[in-house]
């Protein structure tokens, strides 16, 4: 007796095609966002750098700033002895010790000084600016408890993250008085995707699954944290912005200046980059931050300044 043959019905290549593209572009998403998490975990978790006290002055107290949403950051204060006090806040990696902001020449002038630590430290997601305004907002808690300080005499004084942070703290707490931001980017999502940028399909894939994997990962809309827009509601109290003329284009420099009201000042250093405009300027910028804060504080950089 014979068997009965098996028939299957013939494949179409049609149907073949789409399965082909449709497996093609599940493997470029995964990919795409395989490529998108790793680059963010660098991004929001860079780990927790050594820090040393800055040497030559008396050590700072070392603090615990808690913020709005409980996070627990690490802080150093020290102590202000001319009634004047500034904020720092750093990169990722935080402001602690000689990291920048350089806040040394403010220390040994008088002034209060708070460098507050990454909340990496701490074992939570870097915002890029966001929850670190929380943490700024915490420091002018913190000084404005300190019977040293006047407490219409508190400014805040950023690098990068930290500059962000600083114009987004300053926007939401009338209480600081003056603004030093140096090289932070203008919008962050503007500043992941590169609009006006001519790109391949893949790159602007990437780009999006990247802003979109930060959103994820913070919790923080990336085209909200926007110092151009902040910038507009610190005025009338003055502001300094810093940016080195080789980061001057990408951070909108000259577009976050016109944004803000007066009194505003706009540094551009000749040759200076992220990261090297204290370097490449050397006393310059040392003279005009220290200025710039002896004139809004009113701390004079005199250390027996009277109330």
């Amino acid at each position: 007796m014979n068997s009965p043959s098996l028939s299957f019905p013939p494949l179409r290549w049609g149907r073949i095609v789409r399965l082909t593209v449709f497996a093609l572009a599940a493997l470029l998403i995964a990919a795409d966002v395989a490529a998108a998490w790793v680059f963010t975990t660098a991004l929001v978790y860079p780990g927790c750098p050594e820090a040393r006290p800055l040497p030559g002055v008396p050590a700072p107290e070392r603090v615990q700033l808690e913020a709005a949403d409980g996070v627990r950051v690490e802080a150093w204060y020290y102590p202000s002895q001319n009634r004047a006090a500034v904020i720092a806040l750093g990169g990722q990696g935080g402001a602690l010790g000689e990291a920048l902001p350089p806040v040394r020449p403010l220390v040994e002038a008088g002034f209060g000084v708070l460098q507050i630590g990454s909340r990496s430290c701490a074992g939570e997601a870097v915002t890029l600016g966001y929850r670190e305004a929380d943490d700024a907002a915490a420091g002018l808690a913190f000084l404005q408890s300190r019977p040293e300080v006047a407490e219409a005499r508190i400014g805040v004084f950023g690098f990068s993250m930290g500059g962000v942070a600083a114009i987004r703290a300053a926007a939401r707490n009338p209480e600081i008085a003056a603004v030093v931001a140096e090289g932070g980017f203008y919008n962050l999502g503007e500043d992941f995707v590169e609009p006006g940028e001519r790109k391949s399909p893949p790159r602007t894939l990437f780009l999006y699954t990247l802003a979109g994997t930060f959103w994820l990962r913070t919790g923080a809309n990336p085209w909200q944290i926007s110092p151009v827009e902040d910038i507009a509601r610190l005025s009338p109290r003055p502001v300094l912005l810093i940016y080195g003329e080789n980061e001057a284009e990408s951070g909108r420099a000259r577009a976050q200046f016109e944004a803000a009201g007066q009194p505003k000042e706009l540094w551009i250093v000749p040759g200076g980059d992220h990261g090297r405009n204290h370097l490449v300027a050397g006393p310059e910028y040392e003279r005009r931050v220290l200025a710039f804060f002896s004139r809004t504080l009113g701390g004079e950089g005199n250390r027996h300044c009277s109330p």
